[in-house]
């Protein structure tokens, strides 16, 4: 091959091409760019309009906004604020990154920023904690409508006293949590008297009662106290409770509670009490000295050697007639021996609950035998009926030889009518007909059930009845 000739006049030439070539390929590639970004716009303008079409999108703005706080919930047993509370930050900013639409309804859901935190005190804390409190109570201070604030272990130095801070600084506080194996040092929980929004609150110490909190203004009270005098003493300064749940001990010995007024709570509606922390003991004195009007649902932790005074609870019923709900448990052990409750007592207890619509039964052992179940047979000729408005009956781990099926079956008869049969009945029944009954009596013994009384539960459920017996 020869070489191409080398002159002044060809090089420019040749450089005239290169430099020709070179502005075709930038306009081509200018090209290729605006194309490109012809692209992307079409493709953001498909993403847009199958984002108009998607389920998501025809979400009201506050279910969305209650999704993004589930996802961006942190995580109530992580004792490391500052991590828990970084990834927090990071959901919120993924979630407000989707599209124009979800960054809106992120920044105007202030709880996604500020819902919860979490806080460890155990240890002298650091720099970066202290920062990261100052700027969770300034957000509150700016205007937020709820904050929660946890805080694991209550002992010195407590978190709020580790710098200055205005009084106000827990003002929009709505709900939190205290844990302490220390609760002496009373003086440092004044800080949440000036929390004039919370409204609920969870409790794990000691002399409970005597924490400087609102009492007077919390809805929601969750108590882990082993005194119960405690709790019970923590229960009354709450006149405007909803919900509250304790779990303490029973009381050693008889207490005297002559000189203690009856407290009445007339918006509380669900109430439970866990005696699980002691052994023995006496259970009803919780209940001596409290009406409760309101009281819907009421669900009670027993074991097996504590103490039940039918003659109490019976002047608690007494004052808190509306109860529609009732859950007996004992703590299960290995022992089939028989509970605190008698059948006797079971039958005080219901023939003063002329509200109640459910009752389970639980471990109780010895509290329902065939006088029980006969006591619950209905006769339109009777003048009064027992637990009248009674719907749902749940007995779980119970003796099966505390059982006649003729007895169980007259029952179940007595109280369950299918709709055709109501409608020919010369007047209403005076008692609700049952819609559950659920009988568990704690061992898989096909012996339990004999195969008549099978074929009959059968039969209930073919007219509709939700029936198990086992």
């Amino acid at each position: 091959m020869n070489p191409l000739p080398s002159t002044p006049t060809f090089e420019s030439q040749v450089k005239i091409l290169i430099k020709a070539s070179e502005d075709n390929i930038a306009r081509i590639e200018s090209q290729i760019r605006d194309l490109e970004c012809l692209r992307d716009r079409e493709r953001g303008n498909i993403a847009r309009l199958r984002m108009a079409i998607a389920p998501v999108s025809k979400l009201p703005v506050e279910l969305l906004a209650d999704i993004f706080r589930r996802v961006c919930a942190t995580n109530p047993f992580t004792l490391s604020m500052l991590r828990d509370r970084k990834r927090q930050i990071q959901k919120v900013q993924a979630l407000s990154q989707v599209c124009a639409y979800w960054r809106r309804v992120a920044h105007a859901t202030p709880q996604l920023w500020t819902d919860q935190l979490i806080t460890t005190v155990d240890k002298t804390p650091t720099v970066a904690y202290i920062s990261c409190v100052k700027d969770w109570t300034a957000d509150g201070r700016n205007g937020h409508d709820s904050s929660s604030m946890e805080e694991s272990g209550f002992g010195p130095p407590f978190a709020f006293s580790t710098f200055s801070d205005p009084p106000d600084s827990l003002k929009c506080l709505v709900s939190g949590s205290l844990r302490s194996a220390d609760a002496t040092k009373l003086e440092r929980t004044k800080l949440f008297a000036t929390a004039e929004r919370l409204r609920r609150i969870s409790l794990a110490t000691g002399h409970t009662s005597k924490l400087l909190m609102p009492w007077s203004q919390l809805t929601d009270l969750n108590v882990r106290d082993s005194s119960p005098r405690e709790c019970l003493g923590t229960l009354v300064q709450c006149p405007h409770i909803v919900n509250a749940v304790f779990k303490t001990g029973a009381w050693k010995r008889p207490p005297d509670l002559s000189q203690r007024p009856i407290t009445t709570l007339a918006r509380l509606k669900k109430l439970v009490v866990s005696f699980h922390c002691t052994i023995d003991g006496f259970t009803t004195p919780f209940f001596d000295r409290l009406a409760l009007p309101a009281l819907k649902v009421l669900t009670l932790d027993l074991r097996l050697e504590q103490t039940w005074s039918s003659a109490e609870f019976t002047q608690f019923q007494l004052r808190s007639p509306d109860i529609e709900q009732l859950e007996l448990n004992r703590e299960p052990d290995d022992t089939w021996a028989e509970g605190p409750i008698t059948p006797s007592d079971m039958l005080a207890l219901l023939r003063h609950a002329p509200q109640l619509v459910k009752l389970s039964v639980d471990h109780c052992m010895g509290s329902f035998d065939d006088s029980v179940i006969s006591a619950l047979r209905y006769s339109p000729t009777h003048a009064t009926h027992l637990v009248p408005k009674l719907e749902d009956l749940s007995l779980e781990f119970i003796t099966a030889e505390d059982f006649d099926e003729d007895i169980l079956d007259a029952t179940i008869q007595s109280r369950w009518w299918t709709a055709e049969q109501l409608g020919t009945l010369p007047a209403p029944p005076k008692v609700a007909r049952w819609s559950d009954i659920f009988i568990h009596y704690g061992d898989d013994d096909d012996d339990n059930v004999s195969s008549q009384f099978r074929a009959k539960l059968e039969e209930y459920r073919s007219q509709g009845l939700e029936i198990g017996v086992w």
